[in-house]
């Protein structure tokens, strides 16, 4: 927990404040002696709990009294401490046995942390990786989750880290995963609940460019499995089209013409990103699931498109340094005629998948800023449908 001791520790008061309770004419005797205790509690014993008390109790009786800027103080400083620990002990809680009731846990000590300390911002990224994460198990309230998701987005905009008490590679850390796990539920948001699956891609595409040094986006499976679950969906469709046609047409222009567009999906877009799934899942055991699926639907496709079966692993090694590369040339048959049969696949019921990323979202209440207080001034769960 490396931001914790940051964010923990609300300064109460920096030093001893050297006041001696004095007695004002304007003052009783009442007055005098609540204050004198309340000195004792808050300065000479410093009892926390009894001080916070007294001093709520001080603002209200007497509120024309010398002390009350820093009973005030005292007061702030209580709540602000007590609203971060209730975030702490929600958010450890979440990540040490995560599920939905846990989360929405987390998303209200948040906010109520954030209605009393609201420059602590960078608890929103914390917040919007917890809501990508459960949405990869399955929490299903994506407006909430799309709702954090634009705010973390705005937090992380600085490539400045928001003190001098956040180190600048804890804050390149967290933006790379804000960036990587809120493009990727982007892009699974708009296939939910939109059916937008060229933005879709777009967003998805965008997770891949980040390059974090955990793996967050580039490595992780889930960017690839879902666009190749698009992808597949556009070969479907384009398969079901072609398959229409009279004989005539599939030989003449027309079909040609489909046919060449099935192809270059099928060769640039659809294998490579099947490639990439297997390559990925090969170097993690909880992925296994993940990875053969796709080489299930991988072989059908190599085999419609090529005639070199024992190329396929060399081709598919090509992807593990670096998923993101463009990948060897397939070595596709010199031709394919409109007879030959085309791999037979179901649409796609794209999901995310938990344990696809390589990333640790569950750094937020230990990575954060500063709190320092304002009054003061200083597998894997799998739950993809099957595809083929």
């Amino acid at each position: 927990m490396k931001m914790l001791s940051s964010i923990l520790a609300p300064v109460l008061l920096a030093g001893a404040i050297a006041l001696s309770p004095t007695t004002s004419n304007a003052q009783d005797e009442k007055q005098t002696e609540f204050e004198r205790n309340w000195y004792d509690i808050c300065f000479t014993k410093k009892v926390a709990d009894q001080c916070y008390q007294l001093s709520k109790e001080l603002i209200d009786k007497y509120p024309t009294s010398q002390y009350m800027k820093f009973a005030t103080e005292r007061v702030k400083n209580w709540e602000i401490r007590e609203a971060y620990d209730k975030y702490a002990a929600a958010y450890k809680a979440y990540h040490s046995a995560p599920d939905d009731k846990k989360l929405e846990q987390l998303f209200t000590a948040g906010e109520d942390y954030l209605k009393i300390q609201p420059d602590q911002q960078i608890v929103v990224a914390y917040l919007a990786l917890a809501g990508c994460d459960g949405v990869s198990r399955s929490y299903t309230n994506l407006e909430k989750v799309k709702s954090y998701g634009e705010r973390a987005l705005k937090v992380v905009e600085s490539t400045t880290p928001p003190n001098k008490d956040t180190k600048a590679e804890d804050w390149e850390a967290l933006r790379d995963s804000v960036h990587a796990q809120v493009y990727q539920f982007n892009g699974y948001y708009l296939i939910e609940k939109k059916g937008a699956e060229s933005e879709a891609i777009d967003y998805l595409t965008k997770a891949t460019e980040v390059k974090a040094k955990d793996g967050a986006g580039w490595k992780d499976v889930n960017n690839y499995n879902l666009r190749a679950g698009i992808y597949q969906n556009q070969y479907t469709q384009l398969s079901a089209e072609y398959s229409k046609m009279s004989e005539a047409d599939k030989t003449g222009d027309l079909g040609k013409a489909l046919l060449a567009k099935i192809n270059e999906l099928v060769d640039t877009k659809l294998i490579p990103d099947l490639a990439r799934v297997i390559a990925i899942a090969a170097t993690k055991p909880e992925l296994k699931a993940i990875g053969d699926e796709a080489r299930g639907i991988f072989d059908k496709f190599w085999k419609f498109r090529t005639e070199a079966p024992e190329k396929a692993a060399d081709y598919i090694k090509a992807f593990q340094p670096d998923p993101t590369v463009p990948g060897p040339a397939i070595p596709v048959k010199a031709d394919v005629s409109a007879n030959t049969a085309a791999p037979e696949v179901g649409p796609t019921n794209t999901k995310l998948a938990s344990g696809g990323s390589t990333s640790n979202s569950k750094s937020g209440a230990k990575n954060g800023s500063s709190s320092k207080s304002t009054t003061t001034k200083k597998q894997t769960q799998k739950k993809r449908g099957r595809r083929g």
